[in-house]
């Protein structure tokens, strides 16, 4: 079986019986095109005659056409996935390993499948965080300081009020 990408048509040959997909360079497919695909995002294993796509708790999840994998649900032939914003059909492959294009039945042609976008009701704006490239430091700065001062009970705390300020 393959993945075919619905953005430049480019084929991933699922070769092994699990394989795992994210930005992480330990992957066994590197999506680091996207900054919604987690380090370690999804896998997609072969359990006898048949595929399924498991969720590893990512931010941004998985979704097989338009049900989300929680945690998982299977892969059939025609099949689109998502794994954050980066989406794909499933297809079987030939012996050649090009893909063989499913039925009219299993999958209707798109007009433009590069046009096709992410639902944004899909994606989880329940903390949405920056991911910053991996070949990039991460700086932070910071911009407010807080002080907060303790004042005991013990001490006298003195008013000051307009008619207390000097202006030159």
């Amino acid at each position: 079986m393959i993945l075919v990408s619905l953005d430049d048509g480019s084929s991933i040959v699922l070769s092994k019986a699990v394989m795992f997909f994210g930005r992480g360079h330990e992957c066994d497919i590197v999506l680091s095109k996207s900054r919604k695909v987690s380090r370690k995002h999804c896998c997609i294993a072969q359990i006898d005659d048949g595929y399924l796509v498991r969720d590893l708790g990512s931010m941004n999840g998985v979704r097989v056409n338009e049900s989300k994998a929680d945690p998982e649900l299977p892969l059939n032939v025609g099949d689109e996935l998502w794994v954050g914003d980066v989406g794909f059909q499933f297809r079987p492959a030939s012996a050649n390993g090009m893909s063989i294009q499913p039925s009219q039945e299993l999958a209707p042609e798109e007009e433009n499948p590069k046009e096709k976008q992410v639902n944004p009701l899909f994606l989880s704006m329940d903390h949405p965080v920056a991911i910053p490239d991996e070949s990039q430091d991460l700086i932070i700065e910071e911009s407010i300081r807080q002080k907060i001062i303790d004042v005991s009970e013990e001490e006298e705390i003195i008013e000051v009020g307009e008619e207390d300020i000097i202006e030159d």
